[in-house]
């Protein structure tokens, strides 16, 4: 992966992001470096990263099409501040502004933040990509963190992995039916 980023262009293999944890305290998440920058550490996750020349690398584009980019999250769960699963955890910044338009947006911090979690094996978004900065997203997305919160379950948590483990194969080709 190192080798394939550097000849794609300059930069540091891992990236750190303030991200709002459990209670919402921040902790620093790390992640592989996909995009052409380090803007990790900007306040925001906004459209205004492309217009500054952030954008996703190709070998980005590969490692975040297989999630790959997420592995060092695992250090992160290892110190306790994340779990596998429950709501995606947002940057600081974007957190705040989330919170100060969508009532009850803290409620889903009452939990600690997973790298996979209900909205994420249930949401479909509106567009071609993710788009974390749009209210009306981030309003669906909210709903169902809200209802994860409250019907957090190991039932729960065992669905949502294998919805995750189902997700994650369909992008090498792998078809899964599951029984009615």
């Amino acid at each position: 992966i190192y080798i394939a980023m550097r000849i794609e262009g300059k930069g540091d293999l891992f990236i750190t992001q303030e991200r709002i944890g459990q209670y919402n305290k921040p902790v620093k998440v790390y992640k592989i470096r996909t995009m052409t920058q380090n803007l990790s550490a900007s306040a925001t996750w906004t459209n205004e990263d492309a217009k500054q020349g952030n954008v996703v690398t190709k070998i980005g584009a590969i490692l975040r099409k297989l999630s790959i980019d997420e592995i060092p999250q695992i250090y992160t769960i290892i110190k306790g501040e994340m779990s596998l699963i429950g709501p995606r955890n947002d940057i600081v910044g974007l957190g705040n502004r989330l919170a100060d338009e969508l009532p009850y947006y803290k409620i889903r911090n009452f939990v600690k933040p997973g790298v996979t979690g209900w909205a994420q094996t249930n949401q479909q978004y509106m567009g071609t990509n993710i788009s974390p900065q749009s209210i009306e997203e981030s309003r669906i997305r909210l709903s169902y963190d809200l209802y994860y919160v409250k019907n957090r379950s190991l039932w729960l948590d065992v669905a949502i992995a294998l919805r995750t483990i189902k997700t994650l194969l369909s992008r090498f080709g792998v078809t899964i039916k599951w029984p009615n």
